[in-house]
């Protein structure tokens, strides 16, 4: 089995590091992590609980875990990806994984997940997230619990652009601060050296841009003011003309 992987999940594959065991949530059909492995860009480790593994693979329903054992086992990597069925990181703390993805879902659920496991927020771990709504949330959440965002991508697939930010834990004297604008879309400081970044970069602030100004208005329309929704769309559009 040879796994090609589409434009967002590609986004993955340069945060991840050699040597170290990988966590991928919500993993459904193990695509990245089989990858990964094809790639050599996996390979065993010692496990916190004695295995020899490149990388677990979990998601919380059984049907998504069945189908990437079965992709697992058509790869022949049943003895170095293991599977679990759980609940967000639930349980993965005794495989102690260094890299974590979670892909595929809202950036709040993803701060909740991230703040039930405190474990993560340790020396040595790295946070691979891709949030499919509210990214701004994920943002607020990563910073105000410790954590330095050190790297984002984006991607287009279809008529959406996905955001992946690689965060890992802050220094403890540091205080990494966004502004509202970059809490929606990101730093520009990782988009403008690559032009196919920075052209996708000024997509989404546009997108961004009239999604705020139509909610905007809509909360006019009903006698309602939205000092911080201006604030916002002021900084995005100072952010826009920047680059």
């Amino acid at each position: 089995m040879s796994v090609k992987l589409t434009p967002r999940l590609m986004t993955a594959v340069s945060y991840v590091r050699g040597g170290r065991l990988l966590a991928d949530i919500g993993t459904d059909h193990a695509y990245l992590p089989i990858y990964l492995c094809e790639q050599g860009r996996l390979t065993p480790v010692t496990a916190g609980n004695g295995e020899s593994l490149c990388a677990i693979a979990s998601d919380i329903n059984k049907g998504p875990v069945e189908r990437a054992d079965q992709h697992i086992a058509d790869a022949g990597l049943a003895g170095s990806i293991r599977t679990l069925r759980t609940d967000g990181l639930n349980g993965l703390e005794r495989y102690d994984p260094a890299d974590i993805i979670i892909f595929g879902m809202g950036g709040e659920l993803i701060a909740s997940i991230l703040a039930a496991a405190p474990w993560v927020n340790r020396e040595g771990r790295r946070l691979i997230l891709q949030p499919m709504t509210h990214a701004e949330k994920l943002r607020e959440y990563l910073l105000s619990a410790g954590f330095a965002i050190v790297g984002e991508t984006l991607s287009r697939e279809g008529e959406r652009i996905y955001q992946t930010i690689c965060a890992e834990p802050a220094p403890k004297d540091a205080s990494p601060v966004l502004t509202p604008a970059e809490l929606a879309v990101g730093q520009a400081s990782y988009r403008v050296a690559h032009p196919e970044q920075k052209e996708l970069y000024a997509e989404l602030i546009d997108r961004t841009v009239r999604a705020e100004t139509y909610a905007r208005d809509a909360r006019r329309r009903a006698g309602q003011e939205s000092p911080e929704q201006d604030e916002l769309i002021s900084s995005l559009e100072a952010l826009k003309g920047g680059l």
